[in-house]
């Protein structure tokens, strides 16, 4: 690998001397190796120089320093054009044309690869979401963590099935669809930090009068007082019955605050579940009920439910 320029090499100590920061949050920052901080901090403590050793034969770099922290800049703003799009932005601003496969070579060296994106809403970004995140959090810290309680509930049906696989380089990964998915199964859960507190399945999905039975008949017999239940704001959780059977019961509820899934650690749990319902691959609607059982309790057993 190419050495990283003076003017780089530069940037990065500058920045260790002005702020507080560790080397692996530099490394970071650069998109380098860490043991490559630590060798550059080393050789600039011991010699003060931080040049780098000579090696003979390398090739006239295409970029330098601050270039390479504009190329950085512009990888950053825009995550998915592709590499000759980043070409293109790069002469746009400086003024210096380089190869496709050059590109490739320095967006590598950078440690930047192609990921599938992560999507959220939009409105997430706004003002008025964080404000709103930020009450939900001033009011969730004033709850003991033995008293949360969260419900959720999800779907799935007799296709579920794992959709990577491995392939010689060039080869696709093939495998067999099912050609029926049948009925959806949803099934509604309660957890609190170190337990199901119940759970159910049903056919079909779930509506404002199924979400307010299970409040009724599931949840309210193993409610306690002082729990606090937590729930998304998804319509159906939103009923002025389920809010009566709730307070009723002695316990408090908070809605999860918009766009803020992540706050709830019941979608990390739905998410494990499901990867093992695809291993299971169940064809029958027995099978998928005794996995869905299978693969709760297994998942709750690795503690997937962690805040």
């Amino acid at each position: 690998m190419k050495p990283y320029p003076i003017e780089f090499r530069k940037k990065i100590i500058e920045i260790y001397e002005k702020e507080s920061i560790s080397i692996r949050d530099l490394a970071q920052r650069f998109h380098v190796a860490k043991s490559f901080i630590q060798k550059l901090l080393k050789q600039y403590r011991e010699t003060g120089d931080i040049h780098p050793q000579p090696q003979g034969g390398s090739p006239e770099p295409k970029l330098k320093g601050e270039q390479l922290i504009d190329l950085i800049e512009i990888i950053e703003n825009y995550t998915d054009a592709t590499l000759e799009e980043l070409c293109d932005l790069l002469e746009e601003k400086l003024q210096v044309r380089v190869s496709r496969a050059t590109m490739g070579r320095i967006t590598h060296q950078f440690n930047y690869t192609g990921q599938k994106k992560t999507l959220y809403a939009a409105e997430k970004e706004s003002q008025k979401i964080q404000e709103k995140r930020v009450d939900y959090w001033s009011k969730i810290r004033e709850i003991r963590v033995e008293n949360l309680i969260f419900i959720d509930e999800s779907g799935v049906n007799l296709a579920m099935l794992r959709l990577y696989g491995r392939a010689l380089k060039g080869k696709r990964a093939r495998g067999k669809k099912p050609q029926k998915r049948g009925r959806n199964i949803s099934w509604i859960a309660a957890l609190s930090l170190d337990k199901i507190i119940t759970s159910v399945n049903i056919y079909g999905s779930v509506d404002a009068i199924t979400f307010e039975a299970f409040i009724a008949n599931n949840l309210i017999p193993n409610l306690w007082e002082n729990a606090c239940v937590v729930l998304d704001n998804a319509k159906i959780h939103q009923g002025e019955i389920v809010k009566q059977l709730v307070e009723g019961a002695g316990a408090t509820l908070i809605y999860l605050s918009p766009y803020s899934p992540e706050f709830s650690p019941i979608e990390n749990f739905w998410s494990k579940v499901k990867a093992l319902l695809r291993k299971t691959a169940a064809r029958t609607y027995e099978d998928l009920i005794d996995g869905i059982t299978n693969a709760m309790l297994s998942r709750w057993a690795r503690k997937s439910t962690s805040m």
